[in-house]
């Protein structure tokens, strides 16, 4: 079930997944409000339907190529979910951040 309104927004620029670990990677930048651990990234399929994922942890990434540091989310999965969020490409694109959701 989703928040009535986000707590955060994150701007998503690319996303990745480590299958050995059983992870899946969100990587840019917080640009509203705030994200907290087991809070929800929610990925929208249209204005009514959303999928929400729990964010297990929050780490903060330099890149070589840039000055500007990033926020890095990991989300824990199986291998079944990592197919889902793989197919979905999420990047580029605005992601509401909310404290409710569905595992």
């Amino acid at each position: 079930m989703k928040s009535k309104s986000p707590e955060g927004v994150f701007q998503v620029i690319d996303s990745f997944a480590i299958r050995k670990r059983k992870q899946f990677y969100l990587i840019d930048n917080i640009t509203k409000g705030e994200i907290q651990k087991d809070w929800f990234i929610n990925i929208g399929f249209n204005e009514s339907l959303a999928l929400t994922i729990r964010i297990s942890e929050i780490e903060e990434v330099e890149m070589t190529s840039e000055s500007e540091k990033h926020t890095l989310l990991i989300v824990d999965c199986d291998e079944t979910a990592i197919d889902l969020l793989m197919g979905l490409n999420v990047g580029l694109e605005y992601l509401p951040i909310t404290i409710d959701g569905e595992d």
